[in-house]
């Protein structure tokens, strides 16, 4: 997880969840999935939501911005087993 003193970025996340409070819909993101809507792993987490849309309704003609975005960060134990699967690649 990010230090006190620094914001959290994508990088520190293993998904991320966005739902749309006008039609309902969840779903969860890995943040390689995210590149399509300009998303690295240094973007802070607080520039999510200016940048997802719900395509649910944006394809009904609605805005579809109203989202809320929620991170299931990165353990230590993960972190090692990530770093090791990276090593043997």
């Amino acid at each position: 997880m990010a230090l006190p003193s620094k914001e959290a970025v994508i990088a520190h996340v293993i998904s991320i969840s966005v739902e749309c409070a006008d039609c309902g819909r969840n779903r969860w993101w890995r943040p390689d999935q995210l590149k399509r809507f300009g998303v690295t792993g240094n973007t802070p987490l607080a520039a999510l939501s200016a940048r997802m849309r719900c395509m649910v309704c944006r394809a009904d003609g609605l805005p579809g911005a109203n989202v809320a975005i929620q991170a299931a960060f990165i353990d230590e134990r993960q972190r090692e087993v990530l770093m090791q699967r990276s090593r043997r690649a």
